[in-house]
């Protein structure tokens, strides 16, 4: 490895982000490869006709003093703010728990909006599915998309995707791999309705008991009064594993009836109805440790599944990375 040497990150998730951004100034090149046509992972927002909607995470907590530092430094540049909704938990129709005080906080205007702030700080290619990494007799790493295309040669490679996605990529490092393969990830059903009006629903969220819905939310981007009334439906783990394999129809029906159920609000047609099945939601048992990296193989992997299923896990695990990779270009540049 020479004195400049090349990061490539796969996934544009919050922590593929963190640690790219981390590394700016740094690391002189570094790319980051992202699948989607956005960055931005579980906090990505859905368009279903004239709506918008964040139908992966609604809003984050934060727990660790380092996160609290970067979610201030993220309000001070008007990317966040603190969520006041007001948010209750339902069971068959009823408010059962109303007292729910824990401090959350929203992107403004959108969820996505801190991620792509941080990838406008770095060197993004996005629709860009890297699906296979070659090792270097020389060292480094080149890799390839879905279609056998060459996307060049990097002497670092940090995995910032999904478990699974990590596992396949790492099948020749096995203490990367082996670790990967050993979270499971739940599946989530999610569900985005639009009404011509605003439906009779006090609260802003919920979470759901007793109900094939974990979650409801009112979508939290400002809106003309006579806007649509907008809400984003999660279901529970064990009901989107139930229906993993469902039409997306049949989903959509039966998300709806639950959402009828748990509100206790008569049925309207709503002007617009989706569904997204997000088949790695989250992870389950995490392996407890911020990241991995393998300095002999000059690869590594951060990402939720590593510390915590939460935004907050993403951007520390991310750092984590990131510091993991300095030492090692420090070490190896000296």
């Amino acid at each position: 490895m020479d004195n400049q040497p090349s990061v490539a990150i796969i996934g544009a998730g919050l922590a593929g982000l963190t640690c790219g951004t981390a590394l700016q100034g740094l690391v002189p090149n570094i790319k980051i490869f992202e699948k989607s046509v956005f960055p931005g992972g579980r906090v990505s927002r859905l368009r279903v006709g004239e709506n918008e909607f964040n139908h992966g995470a609604q809003f984050f907590t934060v727990n660790n003093p380092l996160f609290w530092n970067i979610v201030s430094a993220w309000q001070t540049d008007g990317i966040v703010r603190p969520w006041d909704g007001w948010i209750v938990e339902l069971q068959k129709g009823q408010i059962i728990n109303s007292d729910l005080a824990t401090q959350r906080f929203v992107g403004v205007p959108r969820m996505q909006t801190v991620a792509e702030n941080l990838a406008r700080r770095c060197g993004l290619a996005t629709s860009a599915n890297i699906s296979e990494l070659e090792p270097q007799r020389e060292g480094g790493w080149r890799l390839f998309n879905e279609r056998g295309d060459y996307q060049g040669a990097y002497d670092i490679v940090v995995i910032a995707t999904a478990a699974h996605q990590v596992s396949e990529l790492c099948r020749s490092v096995p203490e990367i791999s082996e670790p990967a393969d050993g979270v499971d990830m739940t599946v989530c059903w999610s569900g985005m309705l639009a009404f011509e009006q605003r439906l009779n629903i006090p609260y802003d969220a919920a979470f759901v008991l007793d109900s094939p819905l974990s979650w409801i939310s009112r979508y939290q981007v400002s809106q003309a009064e006579n806007g649509p009334d907008c809400w984003v439906l999660h279901a529970s783990p064990e009901w989107s594993q139930q229906y993993a394999a469902s039409f997306r129809g049949r989903v959509m029906h039966a998300l709806l009836d639950a959402f009828w159920e748990a509100t206790d609000v008569k049925p309207h047609k709503p002007a617009s109805a989706s569904v997204h099945c997000w088949k790695h939601a989250l992870p389950i048992n995490p392996i407890s440790e911020d990241s991995l990296f393998v300095e002999s193989q000059a690869i590594g992997a951060c990402g939720d599944w590593c510390t915590a299923p939460r935004i907050e896990g993403a951007v520390l695990s991310g750092f984590s990375m990131a510091d993991r990779v300095m030492k090692y270009v420090h070490k190896n540049t000296a």
